[in-house]
């Protein structure tokens, strides 16, 4: 199954903010309307529908970063009818792949809620690595792409 991030259009618009995570992982992730609102104080965010095969299954939000050479995965959430078939891990190094090529990174950024456990073995598992930082009370993850 091919994974790939297609831009937020008027065309999937409605069906991206349609997407949903399960009740109890809502504390986790902001909507998708949230997020796509945030690009309007974020302007060179990239808001990125996640397709599987054609079907649209998710959604990521990219952002340059504070530190040159190292975007933020601001978000990463994949719809609950589609979650437990790797696409989250597809879909993450999706988004990696893209930062490597859009933003020349040397490292990807990204925070998570505490909490959340999942996540957090994903992240791990990619390769991200903790740094000691919070941010609003989310902790901090950066993944080194170069050295």
């Amino acid at each position: 199954m091919s994974v790939e991030l297609r831009p937020v259009t008027r065309a999937n618009f409605r069906d991206v903010i349609k997407l949903e995570v399960l009740p109890e992982q809502s504390n986790f992730v902001a909507s998708n309307a949230v997020s796509i609102a945030e690009t309007y104080i974020r302007p060179n965010a990239e808001p990125r529908a996640v397709y599987a095969d054609d079907e649209l299954v998710g959604f990521v939000l990219l952002a340059p970063g504070i530190r040159p050479g190292e975007p933020e995965l601001v978000r990463l959430m994949i719809d609950h009818r589609f979650q437990g078939r790797g696409l989250g891990r597809r879909a993450l190094e999706a988004a990696v792949d893209h930062a490597e090529r859009e933003y020349a990174a040397q490292s990807v950024r990204l925070t998570f809620v505490p909490s959340n456990e999942r996540a957090r073995a994903l992240y791990l598992s990619a390769g991200f690595e903790e740094t000691g930082e919070v941010e609003y009370g989310e902790t901090v993850m950066v993944r080194k792409l170069r050295t």
